[in-house]
């Protein structure tokens, strides 16, 4: 029989999770066989159900006299010479700003290695506690913009919990636009988005919801324009892979430097979007103190500035 006590760092997760960690040189097939042979309990009794929630203190019993718990072996941050910049940080998250042409595993790489620098031994202790840092939310390799990284148990379940709700977390883009557009463009667009195989693309149609599609929906407003080029600032209210940029490709709105989806502009590393501010509401314990808090990259002007953009009549939310 193999036993475990829950710790603090473990509470809440889910029993099949907990056990999917502790033997990971296990079959997930074996795992379940455990729940349906009455081989797992919790507190001495029966557990059947999956995704029950562990509580601090509860004792987690095996009996399976083959199984053997994996060993845990630690691979610490590679050393990082990625510049991130960090927004906001405290004992719960950190805000970090990616730049344009930097992967996400890139960066959680370096954000890993930063907090190991910082302090070895608190972020060892959550490795060992099974507990891997990674970003709530994911931004495009071509995008900069604002990254949320949950730094313990506790604040990660709150996050992921809040992140698909647009009422808790509210994630802000710029996009500076190509203006070949005779369509309008509307203040709110919901639709759907499917995969391209061929060409590597999302495909946006307002109507069209064939099979695989994924509806998806967001606010847009126009801040300034100049020449052949609009500035837009973009509400996400559904998170789907290159959404922004799929959905101004089908206005006639390609965003700069985003060939891919139609820009006349080509950059290497880059397109001009900009995940620029995150906005927090009625987020549960641990994290309620950053309810009705705003964060927000600290280079809105050069973002005008790069392209010619004059200032806009409504620049005070931008940080003009």
């Amino acid at each position: 029989m193999l036993d475990f006590v829950i710790s603090k760092s473990e509470e809440d997760q889910t029993l099949i999770s907990f056990l999917k960690k502790r033997f990971k040189t296990t079959s997930l097939s074996l795992i379940y066989k455990l729940f349906r042979t009455k081989k797992v309990k919790v507190n001495g009794r029966d557990i059947r159900y999956y995704h029950y929630r562990l509580k601090v203190g509860e004792k987690v019993e095996i009996y399976d006299n083959y199984l053997k718990q994996s060993n845990l072996v630690i691979y610490p941050p590679s050393q990082s010479k990625i510049y991130f910049e960090i927004i906001y940080e405290d004992q719960n998250i950190l805000i970090a700003l990616k730049e344009h042409g930097i992967t996400m595993p890139s960066l959680d790489n370096a954000v890993r290695y930063y907090l190991l620098k910082k302090d070895p031994i608190d972020y060892q202790q959550k490795v060992q506690q099974f507990f891997i840092l990674t970003a709530a939310h994911r931004l495009d390799r071509l995008t900069k913009g604002l990254v949320i990284y949950p730094k313990n148990p506790q604040s990660k379940k709150a996050l992921y919990k809040a992140i698909s709700d647009k009422s808790k977390i509210t994630k802000k883009y710029l996009a500076v636009c190509e203006n070949n557009s005779s369509k309008i463009l509307p203040n709110y667009v919901s639709g759907y988005l499917w995969k391209k195989n061929s060409e590597q693309k999302m495909v946006f149609s307002p109507k069209d919801e064939r099979e695989n599609a994924k509806h998806c929906a967001m606010e847009i407003k126009e801040i300034s324009q100049k020449r052949n080029k609009l500035l837009l600032e973009i509400t996400l209210h559904t998170g789907r892979k290159h959404q922004i940029r799929s959905i101004l490709s089908y206005y006639g709105l390609p965003i700069v430097g985003d060939k891919k989806y139609n820009s006349k502009t080509t950059e290497e590393s880059r397109i001009y979007l900009f995940a620029y501010k995150v906005e927090f509401r009625d987020l549960p314990l641990p994290l309620s103190y950053l309810n009705e808090k705003a964060f927000e990259m600290k280079e809105l002007k050069k973002i005008k500035e790069w392209w010619n953009i004059p200032a806009c009549k409504e620049n005070a939310s931008l940080g003009s």
